[in-house]
């Protein structure tokens, strides 16, 4: 009997000493990267803080609930985990990169998520693994396994997939954590894009936070929201430093909060003063502003004395919010899943924004240079044999606020001599479209050049050659393949031959008209209506859906 229990205790002993394998989603981040944030999705959207919640949606009724679930893929009730991994910037000036690896807890229809949403999708490989990369969306897919899936852009992806699986590095433990927590949040100070010496030039107090290995916060919600912060260091006498480090930083918050306190104080205040009741219209000023200085002064006695612990080679934290806030907190952490889609509309909406305004920037230079020489600038400065040498887009230099770098080109040199060659690096960034990744120095932004077109490779035309009105003429499209900008390369039109892709990556037209605005044209527009918006004067009468 004793030794039965003896063979039995031998057997268990690995199983309890080795470490939990890591789920797949876990496995895939490394372990140095910038920082990384884990929720446990399912199990938020379990706890008590979201019956309600679930009452809500149960109220819809199931076929409406199984329509939800029908309508997209991966189907959102099976959502289990979502990982955001935070990458260096390759560059300081840079932002982060990006990627997303979201855990389902049932296997999805990898088939049918490429026919929906990678209809243009190419394979790709990185760090050994193969992907599948839309240019047209500019998103970029790794299916880990019939349950796990990454996605980022399409330019931010491969760096992923390169460090992808190499867990070892600081934010190890942390990884460890996120298996336990309904969030985690990790952070590798290492890698932030800051300099002792930057911070000391402009916050020496805080100097010693740079000396930490790692920031790891965890959040749980139960009947009550609890959050655990630590701040890992090297030594005790380091955790010590740090301590204090984060209770100068806790000063600087409040000195803060001095101006918004303000704020708040005026608008409860109000207007003026006296004993006569103040308007009824500055009533939801009054309450916006009592409410902002109860929030403010419990905001403001938390970091005069914040509860801070030393504890060996760490500092740590532990907040535990109230009951009613643990509703909020859960439907915040439960809703990542579906804001996911939200983020990156916004993004696109704000690249289609910029590119936007770059072709208006443009479409307004272009109107400059006609007022200064009568006719809009020619495709391309030539030689005196009509050879093209440089594009118009170096010619509208000066009136981009360029002239600088104007001047520094040869004008009776091609785009590709030795010394003009030397300036493409330069291009400004008024001609890089923020919607599609293009190689250095080339751009998406092009005109359209033939006889029934706005533009000749060697004469302006002047505006009254526009006769089928300005509002009615392309001026200037961003699409179809990018070319380097300083080179005479752009949409050759003839009215009689099949357009070129004027798309290319994008999933739609942008366009400045010759009245300067710039509007949308919606994806399958008939070549005849748009050559009939290339024409200048084909007469034509034009109805599009913008």
């Amino acid at each position: 009997m004793f030794r039965a229990l003896t063979l039995l205790a031998v057997a268990l002993l690995p199983a309890v000493a080795r470490p939990q394998a890591p789920t797949p989603d876990l496995a895939l981040v490394p372990g140095d990267a910038l920082a990384v944030l884990h929720v446990r999705v399912a199990e938020v959207w379990k706890t008590d803080a979201m019956s309600d919640v679930r009452k809500l949606f149960a109220k819809a009724g199931p076929a409406a609930l199984a329509k939800l679930d029908a309508d997209f893929t991966p189907s959102p009730s099976t959502l289990d985990r979502i990982t955001v991994v935070v990458l260096p910037a390759q560059e300081r000036s840079e932002p982060p990169r990006l990627a997303t690896i979201l855990a389902f807890n049932e296997p999805y229809d990898a088939a049918k998520l490429k026919a929906a949403y990678l209809g243009n999708a190419v394979a790709k490989k990185a760090g050994g693994k193969a992907y599948l990369d839309d240019d047209r969306s500019g998103l970029a897919v790794y299916f880990a396994d019939d349950r796990t899936l990454v996605f980022s852009d399409s330019k931010m992806l491969p760096g992923f997939l390169e460090m992808a699986g190499k867990g070892e590095g600081p934010l190890k433990p942390a990884l460890a954590m996120a298996a336990k927590n309904q969030l985690t949040l990790a952070l590798n100070p290492a890698r932030l894009p800051v300099t002792a010496d930057d911070l000391r030039a402009a916050m020496p107090d805080l100097v010693p936070l740079l000396a930490a290995e790692r920031f790891t916060l965890t959040g749980n919600v139960i009947k009550e929201t609890v959050f655990n912060w630590t701040l890992d260091f090297g030594s005790k006498e380091a955790a010590a430093d740090g301590g204090k480090a984060l209770k100068k930083l806790a000063e600087i918050g409040r000195q803060t909060l001095d101006p918004i306190r303000r704020q708040a104080e005026q608008a409860f205040a109000g207007r003026r003063n006296g004993a006569e009741p103040r308007p009824l219209d500055e009533l939801p000023e009054a309450v916006i502003g009592l409410a902002g200085l109860g929030g403010l002064n419990i905001l403001d006695a938390f970091l005069a004395d914040p509860p801070l612990t030393v504890v060996g080679n760490s500092v740590q934290l532990k907040l535990t919010l109230p009951e009613w806030a643990s509703q909020y907190t859960a439907l915040s952490m439960a809703s990542m899943g579906l804001a996911l889609p939200a983020v990156q509309k916004v993004r696109n909406a704000a690249a289609r924004a910029k590119a936007s305004n770059n072709l208006k920037q443009i479409a307004l230079a272009m109107h400059n240079f006609e007022s200064a020489y009568q006719v809009f600038p020619p495709a391309a400065i030539v030689d005196k044999k009509g050879k093209k040498l440089l594009s118009w887009r170096v010619q509208i230099l000066p009136y981009i606020e360029q002239d600088n770098l104007y001047k520094q080109f040869k004008l009776d040199e091609p785009w590709d001599s030795d010394h003009n060659k030397k300036l493409i690096p330069l291009m400004p960034p008024v001609y890089a479209d923020p919607r599609a990744e293009a190689k250095p120095g080339q751009t998406y932004y092009k005109v359209f050049v033939g006889k029934d077109a706005g533009f000749d490779w060697v004469q302006g035309r002047k505006i009254f050659d526009f006769t089928d009105g300005t509002s009615n003429t392309m001026l200037i499209a961003a699409g179809g393949t990018p070319v380097v900008w300083t080179q005479p390369d752009d949409f050759e039109f003839d009215a009689e031959k099949k357009l070129p892709d004027l798309t290319g990556p994008f999933e739609e037209l942008l366009v400045a008209f010759c009245d300067g605005s710039v509007r949308v044209l919606r994806k399958g527009l008939p070549e005849a209506t748009l050559k009939a918006l290339i024409t200048r004067a084909g007469g034509e009468v034009v109805g599009i859906d913008d």
